[in-house]
């Protein structure tokens, strides 16, 4: 990929396509980003070409293909249709996606993801059957053992007309460009596609590659739609209960990694808390209870203070949650891409702004000679310590505005203090508060990402995934950054032997993928200080009624038992990390919902894994949902407890109705029977009451039968939900 390359470049769409079969030929077997990057118009174009061309053989290999939901009732339709509209708009969502749902790909078309948006192709036989298990990490090579030969992207404006932005998705690529160059080279490299969205934020530093390393360009109005936005999860009780729990296991000075979704939300929320609200924040702590072990490690890692030192994210998905933490005030730590400056960071004897120390904390450290050297000046001038406009003249610095030339003795009070006014730099250079490999999250923000100002936007650091979710490559620097990491994900659920499910079910159907789960796990056991979290919210609602996330056993794990290290329930923190079996059994048990710790128990002392004589003490007999919400309604900033604590796509009668319904359909039916037959008593004063509700459903003058049935199952559902005043 020379410089002086140009790509082909189309303003339409059918155009780029033809370009690429012509150069390409009618095997195509496209690599496209994981989310939100994806081309979806060019993608589409070819899909619809391959269907209705035979001839065609089409295998496109990405992950999380990203849909906007589709009604599946026409009252559903009446509420999710205006919403659809209004939050995704114009954009074209991904046409493949429909055939795989139906199982009705073509037969000349392959379709293979390996992670899926969370939950949504659990019923698609098609996808369980092309689904790839595959780590994050080796997304690259494993693209290039399947034959790809088309990269497509989505790319943003880049900062000069000579470059684009990678955007939200750095991850893959950047691991891809080197192998690339290499293959292009010898004549084998895949063609890079890249459709130009200017709705998408330009991200900077490693994101801005050059337009010569892209053959083909599809840009101008025609490739311009709304990102997709993934609206904000509400923030449930159990999702702020494990969250203060995880914010007291944060270190002030230390690396944070966390997901997206409301627990994300949570974290930010209560790091918020902890650092900005402090009494409150340990007023919860307090009233949570937390056991022994958990009363350990917040005492082990001072979780309780607001944060001095404050910390930096180190992320394979950028979520709003970081952006929310900047400007909280949490995220304050930065760190630099050279191991001298990072250690002496590290130790205390180096600071981020700039001064006579600077020199001397290099200089003791052997990074730098007295006096000076011409390298060490250059050296000096890209971290920032030396002014950028400093030039070595004959064993002396020129500095523009100073009519003398400047000595470079560090052991000479008169050369130092010429330095000190004339020379120095202000700060250090290449800061870095969060290192991200890909991103997605609300619409909101991404407008909050292109606000930012052109400085903070160097501090969010877009690279690649191989650098971000493992220590192999420039480890030493690695280590050095990530100091007191935590690295925090979900999981679905735990086993009595400390193994965790996340990705996916006992009959072997996906959920989502590994991703960068175990990366980061093994990660954490790499690192001297790190821990791995994994979250999992204690109960989930099942086919008959609650069901316990925590589980004697589970046929199929994401996390192996040897692994294992915090698990963390809305009910307390299990430090599973080099414990016996036998331990590991009770602090999952005195983690789990009060209801099902009997059975567990049962189950473990069955096993020959827990003594006969173990009793669960009764602090963890109040693990209910009526003793959390008690918590909550005890504790509390002014602004309580909010359902979407950093804004929300959905007005407040929907997320009501959504809620509402949600609930309703989830009964079985003769419990929705009943509780229609309730509702039918109150019908009148119930939709006096909804009126805002019916109206927001288009129900508010009911015709035909069908129309009423659907007004009267809103107001029951409503009613149900407890959000209608007692008749």
């Amino acid at each position: 990929m020379s410089g002086a390359r140009e790509p082909a470049v189309f303003d339409e769409a059918e155009a780029c396509i033809d370009w690429l079969i012509a150069h390409a030929g009618k095997t195509l077997c496209v690599g496209a980003p994981l989310g939100l990057g994806k081309p979806a118009t060019l993608l589409n174009a070819l899909y619809q070409r391959a269907k209705a061309d035979a001839s065609l053989d089409l295998t496109i290999i990405t992950a999380l293909s990203l849909t906007p939901p589709s009604a599946a009732s026409d009252l559903e339709a009446r509420l999710m249709d205006p919403i659809v509209e209004r939050v995704f708009e114009d954009y074209p969502g991904l046409d493949y996606m429909a055939d795989v749902m139906a199982d009705t790909v073509p037969a000349n078309i392959t379709v293979s993801e390996f992670f899926f948006q969370p939950g949504a192709l659990l019923a698609s036989p098609y996808a369980q059957r092309h689904y790839r298990s595959v780590n994050y990490t080796h997304a690259a090579r494993d693209l290039l053992d399947a034959g790809v030969n088309v990269l497509m992207q989505m790319v943003a404006p880049g900062t000069t007309d000579d470059t684009v932005s990678l955007s939200c998705n750095t991850d893959v690529t950047l691991d891809l460009m080197p192998v690339i160059e290499t293959m292009r080279a010898a004549g084998k490299a895949p063609l890079v596609v890249g459709q130009l969205n200017t709705r998408l934020p330009t991200m900077t530093r490693s994101a801005l590659v050059e337009r010569s390393r892209i053959d083909g360009l599809f840009e101008g109005p025609a490739a311009d739609f709304k990102p997709f936005g993934a609206p904000a999860a509400p923030v449930a009780t159990a999702d702020y209960a494990i969250a203060a729990r995880v914010t007291g296991l944060l270190a002030d000075g230390g690396t944070l990694q966390i997901g997206i979704g409301s627990l994300s939300d949570a974290i930010a929320w209560c790091c918020d808390l902890r650092h900005n609200h402090n009494d409150v924040f340990c007023r919860l702590i307090e009233t949570l209870g937390p056991g022994p072990a958990e009363r350990a490690l917040i005492e082990r890692y001072a979780g309780t203070a607001a944060f001095s030192t404050g910390l930096y994210g180190c992320t394979e998905m950028l979520v709003d949650a970081y952006l929310h933490l900047y400007r909280a005030g949490v995220i304050t730590r930065p760190v630099y891409d050279d191991l001298h400056v990072q250690t002496l960071l590290n130790a205390g004897r180096l600071s981020p702004h700039v001064s006579l120390a600077s020199l001397d904390a290099l200089h003791e450290a052997g990074a730098i000679d007295n006096p000076l050297t011409e390298a060490d000046v250059a050296w000096l001038k890209t971290l920032g310590v030396l002014r950028a406009d400093v030039q070595w003249q004959a064993g002396r610095l020129a500095v523009p505005g100073v009519d003398r030339l400047l000595a470079v003795d560090l052991s000479d009070a008169e050369s130092r203090a010429a330095l000190a006014e004339h020379a120095l730099g202000d700060t250090l250079a290449g800061a870095t508060l969060v290192h991200g490999g890909f991103f997605l999250g609300p619409s909101a923000f991404y407008e909050r990402l292109r606000d930012l100002s052109d400085d903070e936007r160097e501090l969010f650091h877009m690279t690649s995934v191989g650098e971000i979710n493992q220590l192999y490559g420039n480890e030493p620097l690695k280590r050095a950054q990530r100091v007191k990491a935590r690295f925090v994900n979900t999981a679905i659920k735990a086993s009595l032997d400390g193994a965790v499910a996340a990705d996916g079910l006992e009959d072997g159907r996906v959920l989502s993928g590994v991703g960068g789960q175990y990366n980061f796990v093994a990660q954490a056991h790499e690192l001297a200080d790190a821990r791995s979290i994994l979250c999992i919210r204690a109960t989930r609602a099942g086919a008959n009624g609650r069901e316990s996330n925590i589980v004697a056993h589970y046929g199929y794990n994401t996390i192996p038992r040897h692994l294992r290290d915090i698990v963390i329930t809305e009910y307390g923190v299990a430090d599973l990390r080099g414990a016996t079996d036998e331990a590991i059994a009770i602090a999952l048990i005195e983690i789990a919902d009060a209801e099902f710790q009997d059975t567990l128990r049962e189950t473990a002392v069955a096993a020959g894994k827990l003594s006969k004589d173990y009793v669960i003490p009764e602090r963890a007999r109040r693990n209910t949902p009526a003793w959390l919400g008690q918590v909550f309604a005890e504790t509390g900033t002014a602004a309580g407890w909010p359902r979407y604590p950093y804004g929300s796509d959905f007005t407040a009668i929907e997320d009501t109705l959504i809620g509402a319904l949600k609930g309703f359909a989830g009964q079985s039916k003769p419990a929705m029977a009943a509780g229609m037959a309730r509702g039918a008593m109150s019908y009148t004063a119930d939709r006096r009451a909804a009126a805002a509700h019916l109206e927001r459903m288009g129900l508010a003058n009911p015709g035909d039968i069908k129309t009423r049935l659907q007004a009267r199952i809103v107001t029951a559902a409503l009613r149900q939900a407890g959000q209608l005043p007692e008749s």
